[in-house]
């Protein structure tokens, strides 16, 4: 679930095709942020669901959710603004269960030789969605009308979730086409718990653990570039570096997916590396992402746009080499955090959601006029925030489970929850 791609891939035919509703600039606006705001609402209930239904249930809902509402969408635009707000509302309710579902499948799915491998698949839908829907919306729009790219996506959307609902369980050993060797596999390393101790989720434990702030942190820095790159870079490509307008769509597509071809290179090298820790590797190769992403943003920011193929170029790598968080940050979350995953991993997406918020307001400005001294300074701050997030990750990130995923703690918690339950009766008896 994607659902900036819609609205941003469709604007433009939207007004090729003279739709009667005409949004306006700041009507635009609130439909971008609105996904942003529903899914910073529900961040917390998502996380709540999860943790006691099971993704199986929540995903397949939400999903189904998101798809129902992109099949209404053209009759939302035809009906007006507000109708058209609502359904952006409930497709950003839909993408808050994105990383809940990311870190609760890492927990109980993955072998522990592959946990990095398994995480880049899975995170590198950020890219992978747009690298597709965007070509296939301009193909839809020109062979059958706008409406067609919600149709289509509507029901592509619809027939995944419904697949989904169906063959996907919440539990490796309740899989029929598990076989028990693999399952004996994928349990090694997890702490065997009932449903009723998985429930209490430890939150006071959690928010005083700073290696789980290092992940957010480090969310908040990664998201803050992958949102100005992913977002701008059309304006940039077009504004500043003097390409044309039919040529940036396929500029601005070459940095998404050359993160998403390093997400899987480094997501996979970095289960294969044993000669470090995983702490010292986690540091690596987020160290890798972040201050290579930040050299070559200040380069950019320095470069004269005359070399507009170079400025691309150097564009292109700076949000490529951002892939190799899937050896770092992505990848701490479900290791520190183990059975406890799903609200960890799963508040990552308040980096994203924080960051869609914020980002705009930031190039705005900025950058009101799109000049390259300007962008240079866009680039500048970008690096900044790259630089000191990863700072924070490098001195406070770990690749080992904290202490209150370990056995002992989970049998503390559960018997304290007991005797707490019961000390009221002990009381009536007394």
């Amino acid at each position: 679930m994607h659902p900036s791609v819609p609205l941003n891939s469709t604007q433009t035919e939207l007004d090729e095709e003279h739709v009667t509703t005409e949004f306006s600039p700041r009507e635009r606006s609130m439909l971008t942020s609105m996904v942003a705001i529903a899914a910073l609402l529900a961040n917390f209930p998502v996380v709540y669901f999860v943790n006691h239904y099971g993704i199986r249930t929540v995903f397949s809902t939400l999903g189904i959710l998101s798809a129902l509402s992109t099949l209404l969408m053209p009759t939302a635009i035809r009906l007006g603004f507000y109708y058209f707000l609502v359904l952006r509302f409930l497709q950003g309710v839909a993408f808050a269960a994105n990383f809940p579902v990311i870190g609760s499948f890492a927990s109980k799915w993955t072998y522990y030789k592959q946990n990095g491998l398994f995480v880049s698949c899975l995170v590198a839908y950020v890219q992978l969605s747009p690298a597709i829907t965007m070509p296939a919306s301009g193909g839809l729009c020109t062979a059958f009308g706008w409406p067609s790219v919600f149709y289509a996506h509507g029901v592509f959307s619809l027939v995944l979730f419904v697949t989904y609902a169906v063959f996907y369980r919440n539990n490796p050993k309740k899989h029929p086409f598990v076989g028990v060797t693999e399952a004996g596999k994928i349990s090694i390393g997890k702490l065997q718990m009932n449903k009723e101790d998985l429930k209490r989720i430890p939150y006071a434990a959690i928010l005083r653990s700073l290696p789980v702030w290092a992940v957010w942190v480090a969310s908040i820095g990664n998201f803050t570039a992958v949102n100005t790159m992913f977002l701008y870079s059309p304006i940039y490509l077009n504004r500043v570096l003097g390409f044309p307008v039919h040529k940036t769509g396929l500029s601005a597509a070459l940095p998404p997916l050359a993160q998403f071809c390093m997400k899987l290179f480094c997501g996979a090298t970095s289960d294969k590396i044993r000669f470090i820790s995983e702490t010292n590797k986690l540091r690596l190769y987020n160290s890798v992402a972040f201050f290579g992403s930040a050299v070559f943003l200040v380069t950019l920011a320095l470069m004269d746009t005359e070399y507009n193929n170079a400025c691309m170029m150097v564009l292109g790598a700076g949000a490529g080499i951002l892939g190799a968080t899937t050896g770092g940050f992505f990848k701490a979350g479900p290791m520190i955090s183990k059975q406890y995953s799903h609200f960890v991993t799963g508040n990552v997406s308040l980096g994203i959601t924080i960051t869609m918020l914020v980002v705009p307001l930031m190039v705005g400005g900025v950058a009101p006029d799109n000049t390259a001294a300007e962008w240079s300074w866009v680039w500048i701050i970008v690096a900044t925030v790259l630089v000191l997030t990863n700072l924070f990750f490098t001195f406070y990130g770990s690749g080992e489970p904290c202490e209150w995923t370990t056995e002992a703690y989970v049998q503390r918690n559960s018997v304290a929850s007991i005797s707490k339950d019961q000390l009221p009766k002990k009381a009536e008896v007394n």
